[in-house]
This record gives structure tokens, sequence and C-alpha cells, in this order.
């Protein structure tokens, strides 16, 4: 058991990062949140509080401000993407069947509303990966057909760290749609994973269309989100009530969580290269001494082309990776074996099957490292899992 005087190593940041404390400064000066929806004075500042954060954000990613609608969450962003688009193009489409195009690999919150399209009949396509966890995106321009509404693929992938090559996907995209005189597919990325550490968020190099960016993943509030919508892209709310966000999202907003939100990501895109910098040279050091010092092990992250810095994922033959956790649990450090929104299911990760191909281990243990993470804290958990495994390792032979 840890030593209650050691420093606990948290190695779980891409589930979730801490508030920053410059965050925290930001949303406690906003105060109490007032509905920004009303005429008194206290509203109206509310109000203008939450355009001016519009328009930061926008900024931020070379948006239009009428083109960022809040949201409680990327989940619910992902989701009002996906079924919002699928269900205006349905409205005008009312006797055609939509196809619909994902990857493999994406995060719970854009396969399961896939999954519903799917049980409502439409079409879905899902686009396999390489052992890099990779679209390749001819065979993205193969699967399109005139009646494809949406392709959606994270720019990033939170569980192995994988980046996808945005450009050449939309490029794929914009020629389907040359082809076919339409205005569709329209492009969806999950950008959640990437907004920290990845230096093009522009939307328009990067060619898409629609745009889920999460403060949950950027050190600001947890039940922040923003889903950039291009112009001129249609899709209808899935959610009913008042006229808030253009009424693509009602409800009263959040005005103290969307300053933080604002906060975080200026922090966020303004540390952008120092941090990434930084972590890639934690991350090396860190896969370094895993390799040197363990046997029967995979690095499921990348090794070449453009990767998250911040993500090691490894499979260590013949060990009960949930087991492994926990008791790197008791000596004080917090890593996980799949995405968080997952992890109460049972068997491995999908994102760790797919890019495995049936020929190796498909368990899996994830560390995500973060701001406060240091080259002191790889070399102590380095230590303890080399003993764990040991550990573990002896006990099945004892018992088996």
């Amino acid at each position: 058991m840890f030593s209650k005087r050691s420093k606990r190593i948290f190695l779980d940041h891409a589930s979730g990062t801490p508030i920053s404390e410059s965050v925290k400064r930001a949303m406690n000066r906003f105060g109490t949140s007032v509905n920004p929806g009303g005429i008194y004075k206290e509203a109206v500042a509310a109000k203008v509080t939450l355009e001016t954060s519009r328009r930061d954000i926008a900024a931020l990613f070379g948006a239009l401000p009428d083109e960022i609608v809040f949201v409680p969450g990327a989940t619910e962003a992902n989701n009002l993407a996906i079924m919002g688009t699928v269900k205006a193009w349905q409205d005008n489409h009312p006797d055609e069947i939509p196809h619909i195009i994902t990857t493999a690999i994406e995060h719970a919150s854009v396969l399961e509303p896939f999954c519903e399209l799917d049980r409502e009949g439409a079409e879905v396509d899902y686009l396999p990966v390489d052992r890099e966890g990779r679209i390749n995106p001819r065979e993205l321009r193969n699967l399109i057909k005139p009646n494809t509404v949406l392709v959606s693929i994270a720019y990033a992938n939170g569980e192995i760290g994988s980046v996808e090559d945005m450009r050449s996907i939309a490029k794929s995209i914009r020629h389907a749609r040359k082809e076919q005189g339409s205005a569709y597919p329209v492009f969806h990325t999950d950008a959640v994973q990437a907004t920290l550490y990845l230096a093009d968020l522009d939307v328009r190099r990067l060619g898409v269309d629609l745009m889920t960016i999460s403060g949950a993943k950027v050190y600001g509030p947890k039940k922040s989100a923003v889903l950039y919508l291009k112009r001129g892209t249609t899709i209808i709310p899935i959610t009913f009530g008042g006229n808030q966000e253009s009424t693509y999202w009602p409800g009263t907003e959040d005005v103290a969580n969307i300053v933080g939100l604002a906060v975080a990501l200026d922090e966020a895109r303004s540390r952008q290269e120092q941090e990434s910098d930084r972590l890639v040279a934690v991350k090396d050091y860190a896969i370094t001494w895993i390799q040197d010092h363990l046997s029967g092990v995979t690095i499921n992250t990348p090794q070449e082309g453009e990767v998250l810095p911040h993500i090691v994922n490894l499979s260590i033959d013949g060990i009960d990776h949930e087991e492994l956790v926990i008791r790197l649990d008791a000596k004080g450090i917090a890593a996980s074996v799949k995405s968080a929104c997952k992890s109460g299911e049972e068997g491995d990760s999908h994102v760790i099957r797919a890019i495995a191909k049936g020929d190796r281990p498909t368990g899996s243990i994830r560390f995500s490292m973060g701001r406060t993470t240091t080259r002191q804290d790889i070399d102590r958990v380095v230590k303890e899992l080399e003993g764990i495994v040991d550990e573990m390792n002896n006990t099945y032979k004892k018992y088996y």
C-alpha cells in the first residue's frame, strides 16, 4: 500500500481533467449564474457575457459567433450533430433510407446514436482502421453513395492516441459532393481529445461542417461543451423547449460554466505547443522505460505519424488488465482499462479489438498524462508496474 504522504499520481486525464485555477477564478468572479433570457439589468449583463464568450470561442477555431452552439456536454453535442443531421435529411427525403458512415473506434457517444439509427432502419457502414487506428480515406470515398447523409470521424482517438488525416477525409467528402451535385454528406468530427494538443483546429482548414469540443477534457467545467455548426448546414433539434441557442439546444444557458469553458479553451490553445512538446518527451521516456523493464508488452499507441502526446496504451501478455489497474490504484496510481464511458461494460476495449486484427491480446491499460505529470512520476509508475506484474505472474504460476 502506498504511503499517505506519497503523491497520488493521476494518469487518467483522457477521461477528464481537473478544473484549472484560472477557470475557477473566472467562474467565481462571474458569481451565481443568472438566466440570460431576462430583460432586467443582471440578465442583460449575463447575456452580454454569454455572447462575449461565444465570440471568443469562435475566434479560437476560425468560426463565426453564430456557428457556436452551447450544449451541456460532449455526449449531447455528438447526439445533436448525428441525430439532428439525419432527422433533418429524413424530413426532406421521407421515402428514402439514409446512409451514414463512421469508424469502428469511435467514442460511445458517437457509436450509440449510430446504433440507434441502425435500429430505426438507416444503412450504417463502419470504416475499418489499420493497426495504428487510422482509416484509409480512399476506402471512405468508395463507401459514399447518393444517399450518404453523414460521415462522423473523430479527429483523435482517446484510447490509443491516433490522429486522423482530417484534410484528406474532408477532400474525399468534397469530391463526393461535387460529383453528386449535393450538399451531402455532412462531415462531423468529435474533436474532444484533440483540443488540448493538436495545432490545427481551424474549422475552415479542417473542412468540417460540425465539430464537438468539451470543457471536461481541457481543464474546464465538466458540464460544458460546444457544437460548431457551419452556416448552411441543416440540422434540427432533438430536444424541445425554449428558443435558447437558436432552438438547437433549448434550456437556460449556464453562463458561469460557459465563461469557464471560454477561459479553459483560451488557456489550452495558448499552451498547446509548449505542453505538447513537454508531454512528448515524458511519453517517450515512459515507453522506453516500460519496454526496457517489462517483457511481453505490446505498445498500442502509434509510434509513427501524428499522435496525441499524452497517451500510452499497452497490453501485457497473460495479465488481467482490470486487476492490474486495481493493484496500481492501491499503490496510489490512477489509470484506466478503456474509455470511462465504456468502463462499466464487460470485455476488452472495442478500440483495441479493432487494431489487434484478431492476432494479439486485446486487454489493455491506458496511462493518459496531464499538466502535472513529470518524469519522476513515470519512474515510480514503472517501478510499481514492474513489481505488480511480477506478483501477478507468480500468483498465476502458483495456482495455474
